[in-house]
């Protein structure tokens, strides 16, 4: 076929398909029906990460729907038709005719890409993506993928209701499994892993890896190539069985080369679970789209951390760090594109930092014993912990996981090994066994293990004069002005991290020592120890947003810090109520 011809036919069907209503409502309205509802519903507006999420969704309904039903139904119609016979009697063979198709869904289908980014800049002020040609590649990967599945489709049916039937077979179960409108981490763990192998959760994944991570093609090329290996398979095995007109009849059995299709996806889809790089994948670009949300925290008494205090002002939050403070009444949070958080009454400080949280006398041993932990912490206030590294690197295998977002918990900061001072494990040494009926304790841990806690306590000997020791040397400190870094110690033998560091500022406070000096030395002076001055252990414009909401006035009332309202952890809205229920649901 020459040249000229083969341009031609492409300009006519071209022509056609945009004529064609079905496509224009598989590409265009449903995806932008589905823009404008999922946009307002999940909040869009305030969070870049959910912004993503509903742009990777449409983008997912106009590649599944431009593929099976422009693709696969269009092509069984032509045929059905008899538009298929009158090129018989011409000079053009079926590869031509397959390959118009793959070129027109692509060249139908991208400027609806733009459309939706164009409407997410201008409705919500999204400033994604920052690797649109890396967008592009996976999403034409992805267009010319599912076209070819759709011609199989269109090759191995014998009419149009059962065409019909097998797209819509594939379209839904591809759509619900990709994590575009179901997000995948609620889904039953064996469902998880059936993901994994499906073609749409590929798309779905290299999609959300650019637009929230910045993510290369070359990041995705596992997905990249598995995708293009579908599409040659699909064209391949579309030309063997290309029919011209409907009297042609193919068996029952040539309706398996469409599971030839969906070998690439198996292969890679049994590498992954086996490598677990996409489970791991989901959970980070779930955290990161958590981290993006932007909040606007008002009308709090804000502690800066280093000694200053606002008392009445308001944080914005965004991207997981903090844009903006406001010494009095700020914009309204519409204004700002952000959530409100109201605060009136409440004291916004930086998150807590445990200069000694014992944390390398878990690991290496134990992985899920360190993420329990470390939700106790996040859940207690505490923003960040000191540890030291160990010999085997588990705990900086442990701070990647935190760092990136696979884990939910307080940043890690290897330190080597340091004396740190603790009145919470001088008084469990001493016997005394009040932090277990703390209320942080008693909400976060299970009634049963705080109980054989109570017990193995009553056969300790009391030791007060410990205790009184301890205080009295701090005291003596703080008189000197060498305040020491409070630190939790994992409140000694009882094993308590996230309550520890709360109950220690209140011991300090009640050995004489000022509370504004003890909330600054957990904070401010803590970050200047451990070199995280300027990120961790303050409030303001800069700073992450690793941050404390509490009740009252801790200035005033020590014990405020532990009517916690809300953790932010780098952003993200601690849901602390799932933390204290997982631990509970998981008691011995």
């Amino acid at each position: 076929m020459r040249p000229k011809a083969y341009f031609a036919y492409l300009k006519f069907t071209l022509l056609l398909t945009s004529r064609d209503r079905v496509v224009l409502f598989f590409n265009y309205l449903m995806p932008l029906l589905f823009f404008i509802a999922f946009g307002e519903g999940l909040g869009a507006e305030t969070s870049p990460g959910a912004m993503a999420q509903v742009v990777s969704m449409v983008i997912m309904f106009g590649v599944l729907g431009t593929g099976f039903f422009g693709g696969g139904l269009r092509a069984t119609m032509d045929r059905e038709a008899g538009i298929l016979r009158r090129f018989k009697v011409a000079p053009i063979t079926p590869a031509p005719i397959l390959a118009a198709s793959l070129i027109t869904g692509w060249a139908v289908f991208m400027p609806s890409v733009f459309l939706f980014l164009a409407l997410a800049r201008w409705r919500y002020g999204w400033e994604g993506p920052t690797n649109l040609g890396s967008l592009l590649v996976i999403v034409t990967a992805g267009v010319l993928a599912f076209r070819s599945m759709g011609l199989i489709i269109a090759s191995v049916v014998n009419s149009m209701q059962e065409s019909q039937i097998i797209a819509q077979l594939l379209y839904m179960p591809l759509l619900l499994l990709s994590g575009a409108t179901v997000p995948l981490h609620i889904l039953p763990a064996w469902l998880q892993k059936v993901a994994q192998f499906l073609p749409a959760t590929h798309l779905y994944l290299g999609t959300q890896g650019v637009l929230v991570r910045g993510e290369s093609a070359w990041e995705n090329r596992s997905a990249l190539a598995a995708m293009l290996l579908a599409t040659v398979a699909g064209f391949l095995v579309s030309l063997k069985l290309f029919r011209w007109e409907k009297e042609e009849k193919v068996r029952p059995a040539a309706k398996l080369w469409l599971a030839g299709v969906l070998l690439p996806f198996l292969l890679i889809g049994a590498w992954q679970f086996r490598d677990q790089q996409n489970e791991r994948k989901m959970k980070i670009l779930e955290r990161q789209t958590r981290r993006s949300q932007s909040w606007l925290i008002r009308d709090a008494r804000i502690l800066r951390g280093d000694g200053g205090v606002v008392e009445r002002g308001a944080v914005l939050v965004r991207n997981g760090r903090i844009v903006r403070v406001f010494e009095g009444p700020a914009p309204p949070p519409a204004e700002l594109r952000a959530e409100a958080v109201e605060a009136g009454g409440r004291t916004l400080l930086p998150a807590l930092i445990d200069s000694g949280s014992a944390l390398e006398r878990t690991l290496p041993g134990d992985e899920d014993e360190a993420e329990l932990i470390l939700s106790g912490y996040l859940y207690c206030g505490v923003g960040a912990v000191a540890a030291s590294p160990d010999a085997q690197g588990a705990l900086m295998a442990l701070k990647r996981r935190v760092d990136e977002g696979e884990l939910l918990g307080p940043e890690i900061l290897p330190v080597p090994q340091a004396q740190v001072f603790s009145l919470t494990a001088v008084q469990a040494a001493a016997g005394d066994t009040s932090i277990l009926s703390g209320d942080l304790a008693q909400q976060f841990y299970p009634a049963g293990w705080l109980q054989k806690l109570a017990i193995q306590a009553s056969q300790r000997p009391m030791q007060p004069a410990l205790l009184h020791a301890a205080q009295e040397q701090l005291r003596a400190l703080w008189q000197q002005g060498t305040l020491p870094a409070p630190a939790g110690a994992a409140a000694g033998w009882l094993r308590l991290h996230g309550p520890a560091l709360v109950h220690e500022l209140g011991l300090w406070v009640e050995a004489g020592v000022p509370a504004a000096a003890a909330l600054e030395a957990a904070t401010g002076r803590a970050a200047a120890r451990l070199g995280a001055q300027g990120r961790l252990g303050c409030v303001r414009e800069g700073c992450e947003a690793t941050l404390l909401l509490v009740d009252g006035n801790p200035l005033e009332d020590i014990s405020a810090l532990r009517r916690i309202h809300s953790v932010f952890a780098r952003g993200e809205r601690v849901a602390r109520g799932e933390l204290a229920s997982q631990n509970k649901k998981d008691e011995k």
